[in-house]
């Protein structure tokens, strides 16, 4: 199987700069290795709650503590195959008890902390997905290389530009969870909510391939893991004129892929 090479950037929305707040987005994502030395990619964004006033500080916690959280199953050796969505809802209290931790500390409520939850968790034969909020993961098909469906549609809220937290105390209730054996996915992607007009089309509810496909073609001929060079690029892109023209939100982006250079190539 081949090397994971993958990139990810969170980068502030123009709404935020006028505003002076921070960027409320979080991502992070690492290739580990089991006890067999397998390799696995592990993958989470999470949007802060706009109203919420730490809520960077609640991404930021929950993309560190999956990825511990992975780390400790696979150093206890324990296999991807074996996910469960009790781990996820376990997982879960343990992530709402450190904020409230931090909220008792601040003297604020848990509220202020709001943040989604979308990850992504692949070895050689097994992929788990798990969501709770806007945003979306997207998979590239294991037989086709020009085509990419996602994998949970983003939630809504009762009203309007609302969605769900992963800091709510329902939010085991609205945890989306999938697990997928055999031959899996070699590429996938996850975004925030800031990137679902341009990453999705909506009357078709599909993956809006066009938007995928250069960046993926760029990452493949990556030969490094992880190139700070690619990062640079991908976080330039997303705050590009060319993107802020067309959102002002906070904007994560995660790729990776573990598929050979395509005949035809296209550079971000």
């Amino acid at each position: 199987m081949a090397t994971w090479r993958y990139a990810n950037a969170s980068v502030i929305g123009t709404s935020h700069e006028k505003s002076g707040k921070p960027c409320q987005d979080s991502s992070a994502c690492e290739v580990l290795n089991d006890l067999n030395g397998e390799q696995v990619l592990v993958a989470i964004a999470s949007d802060g709650a706009g109203s919420a006033q730490c809520s960077d500080i609640g991404s930021a916690l929950a993309c560190s503590l999956f990825v511990d959280e992975l780390r400790a199953y696979l150093e206890t050796g324990n296999e991807i195959k074996a996910l469960t969505k009790e781990f996820y809802e376990e997982w879960i209290l343990r992530f709402q008890s450190e904020i409230h931790a931090r909220a008792v500390a601040m003297e604020l409520p848990a509220r202020e902390f709001a943040c989604t939850f979308i990850s992504a968790v692949i070895s050689n034969e097994t992929a788990v997905f798990a969501q709770i909020g806007d945003g979306a993961i997207v998979v590239a098909s294991p037989d086709d290389i020009d085509t990419y469906t996602w994998e949970f549609w983003p939630q809504q809220g009762e009203y309007e530009n609302t969605t769900y937290f992963v800091t709510e105390t329902r939010a085991k209730e609205k945890l989306q969870f999938s697990i997928h054996t055999g031959k899996v996915t070699d590429e996938v992607s996850l975004f925030t909510d800031g990137l679902q007009r341009l990453a999705l089309h909506y009357q078709s509810q599909s993956a809006h391939t066009p938007f995928f496909r250069p960046f993926f073609n760029a990452l493949r001929t990556q030969t490094e893991m992880r190139t700070d060079k690619f990062v640079t690029s991908l976080a330039a892109y997303l705050s590009s004129n060319q993107i802020n023209d067309r959102t002002d939100d906070d904007k994560t982006l995660i790729l990776a892929t573990r598929r050979s250079p395509s005949s035809k190539k296209t550079y971000i």
